[in-house]
């Protein structure tokens, strides 16, 4: 995430010291996907979407050869991308003395670990590991590549993303920080502003927080957008919340 960078001890491989695009794309694709071989098919096809170039497989070697140089360069062997069977393979556990680590993976396991803490009662601790998800995907993923394999991968990481800050506006909820809640919940509505659960969240934790004018707002705007943009009435858990949020407590005043 962010800029492609290699650190290792104490030298740094960084973007501009990659072979240009193609080589960042490439390494970039063998790290996120570093668990498996990817066939030099998948990769070529990555690297000339329009048209694979006549002698493309020479093509891939050489864009391949530049990286492991790059890589050497910080003290890497240069069987770290393994070749065998048409396929390329970033071999992360061969780094020594300890395996590689990747950022992306990270924050795919800082929000599993999240959930599990949040289910357990931890919320101090939920919220810490749903940032640093939420730290890391906030950054840009390939910035100014749009090969098919990048986008899929955005929107994974966005999708992400959206969890995480919905998990850590739960972890806030839980802890009885409801304005740290909302805000959670208006930031992850921006990354995805359909999503009935971050509504239904928002509703309560605006109402919780003693702002129940805000909260009957919030449920205006989603009622307003499925309606106009969906064609669709509210979900009946999002009108039960604004029910138990707004219209009860004010019932029974």
């Amino acid at each position: 995430m962010g800029r492609v960078t290699v650190e290792h001890n104490a030298a740094v491989v960084h973007e501009p010291d990659l072979p240009g695009n193609q080589g960042r794309l490439a390494l970039a694709m063998l790290a996120v996907e570093h668990k498996h071989p990817v066939g030099r098919d998948e990769i070529a096809d990555e690297l000339w979407p329009d048209q694979l170039p006549r002698s493309w497989e020479t093509a891939l070697r050489a864009v391949i050869s530049k990286v492991r140089s790059c890589l050497a360069g910080a003290g890497l062997t240069p069987d770290l991308i393994a070749n065998a069977f048409g396929c390329y393979q970033l071999r992360l556990d061969s780094c020594w003395p300890d395996p590689g680590w990747l950022d992306l993976e990270a924050a795919s396991e800082s929000l599993h670990t999240a959930e599990t803490q949040l289910a357990r009662g931890d919320a101090a601790a939920a919220a810490v590991s749903a940032t640093l998800t939420c730290l890391i995907c906030s950054r840009p993923f390939l910035r100014g590549t749009y090969s098919p394999w990048t986008l899929r991968q955005r929107d994974r990481i966005a999708a992400m993303h959206v969890e995480a800050r919905e998990c850590l506006a739960d972890a806030h909820a839980s802890a009885g920080e409801f304005a740290l809640s909302a805000r959670a919940a208006e930031s992850a509505l921006m990354l995805d502003p359909y999503r009935d659960t971050l509504y239904q969240r928002l509703i309560r934790s605006r109402a919780l927080s003693g702002d129940r004018m805000a909260a009957a707002s919030v449920f205006a705007r989603y009622r307003d957008l499925m309606i106009r943009e969906l064609g669709v009435q509210p979900t009946a858990e999002t009108v039960a919340a604004f029910r138990e949020s707004v219209i009860e407590p004010v019932q029974g005043t």
